[in-house]
């Protein structure tokens, strides 16, 4: 998988030159008669290219591989799914809320914050919510060999299970940035590769009506949501307004009679409706 990994990078590149050189050509006119040719095969190139980008950027592009970024649709379930922490006081209030309500979740979690916060974890599992990796320093996975990947995976896995008594058996790659060479190695793992379909940016702190607004004119039947309780590495930012977001999210949905579970519970539901 790596070489294919290496194949890829070496296709961009040689699309790459392929569009300066067109554009060379068109630009000095070193072609003997004027055409537009330079421009075309540049523009080809670069419709090439950015679709090879985006299949490793967009959330429920599977291309390379299978993603879980949806259920079926059939029943009125929605996952909700939340980035970043552990990271107090976020993550145990976005807990508070969730028992609130008899509501599970699933916490993707970076492997150092969980090492830092453990008697989060605890409670998470304690309480019903499924808990995935999000790598244990939540780099992008497509800027690492295949030894610091391994390593990403395995030390948040390591920390999850010692912490919960349970392996992960789903991740999140940090951006949702992945690669055949990473999609391989969750395999490798039987780690699910979890994306979401709906996105409110909540991270940017844009208000907690934006947040609302953005989350609910998105979601359908077996929608996963991603917010945040964390923020990273860096524990700076505030997540006031994703929890406060939450609240009406959650209250909202449910008197539209939607049903939350996790996201390992949205795929059985998924599996079990594909037999009948």
């Amino acid at each position: 998988m790596w070489d294919l990994k290496l194949r890829l990078v070496n296709m961009l590149g040689l699309i790459t030159l392929v569009v300066v050189a067109a554009l060379l050509i068109d630009y000095f006119r070193l072609l003997r008669r004027p055409t537009r040719l330079g421009v075309t095969v540049a523009l080809c190139g670069l419709v090439v290219g950015g679709a090879l980008t985006l299949t490793a950027v967009l959330p429920d592009n599977e291309i390379l591989g299978p993603v879980v970024f949806r259920g079926d649709g059939g029943e009125k379930l929605v996952a909700l799914t939340f980035d970043d922490g552990p990271y107090p006081p976020y993550t145990g209030e976005v807990l508070d809320l969730l028992a609130e309500f008899r509501v599970p979740a699933t916490f993707f979690v970076v492997g150092e914050n969980a090492d830092r916060h453990p008697e989060l974890l605890k409670r998470m599992a304690r309480e019903g919510h499924q808990v995935g990796s999000h790598t244990y320093h939540h780099v992008d996975l497509l800027k690492l060999n295949a030894r610091e990947l391994a390593a990403e995976m395995d030390q948040t896995s390591r920390a999850i299970q010692s912490i919960t008594g349970h392996a992960p058996t789903a991740m999140r790659p940090p951006h949702g940035f992945r690669d055949p060479a990473i999609l391989a190695a969750m395999k490798e793992r039987n780690l699910k590769v979890v994306e979401w379909s709906v996105m409110s940016r909540d991270w940017t702190n844009p208000g907690v009506e934006t947040i609302v607004e953005r989350t609910l004119s998105k979601v359908k039947n077996g929608s996963i949501i991603l917010l945040h309780d964390g923020d990273g590495l860096e524990a700076k930012a505030s997540r006031a307004q994703s929890v406060a977001a939450a609240r009406i999210i959650i209250e909202r949905l449910q008197e539209e009679g939607y049903r939350f579970v996790t996201v390992d519970e949205l795929q059985r539901q998924k599996t079990e409706g594909a037999w009948q």
